[in-house]
């Protein structure tokens, strides 16, 4: 009786142990303006090339400040399309700040659309200046 219980605990364990090992690791980046890791695949991160550099960011806002801060104007920048997750463009990307809507992790609660109809639907809709306007 000991022997079969000490069996099942030992299979149990061993299907836990497989179980466990084939669970993804969700991918994380370290956000260059704060330092707090997030999850690479957040709708509100944002990346850009500098001196040929890849920068992850955990929020758009905290790109944005970046960005001012530094004085940089780098071309090539990308953020999250809010609806659907993929890169695209921030300096061609339509945001939308609310509070009631986004929970962003630094809190500044920007989001990125593609479409401008899908960011009007949302709230106020900036573009890539006005957004940066909205976190100084």
């Amino acid at each position: 009786m000991i022997m079969k219980k000490s069996i099942g605990i030992f299979l149990w364990g061993f299907v836990l142990v497989i179980a466990v090992s084939g669970m993804a690791a969700a991918e994380t980046i370290t956000c260059t303006q704060c330092g707090m890791v997030s999850d690479a695949g957040s709708k509100f991160t944002a990346r850009m090339v500098q001196d040929g550099k890849d920068l992850f960011f955990c929020d758009i806002g905290d790109l944005l400040v970046y960005m001012s801060k530094k004085n940089v104007q780098s071309l090539q920048v990308q953020v999250r399309d809010y609806p659907t997750g993929n890169w695209i463009d921030a300096h061609r990307s339509f945001y939308v700040q609310s509070t009631r809507k986004f929970n962003s992790p630094m809190g500044w609660d920007i989001a990125a659309f593609r479409n401008k109809q899908e960011a009007a639907g949302r709230g106020a809709v900036m573009d890539f200046e006005a957004a940066m306007k909205a976190v100084q």
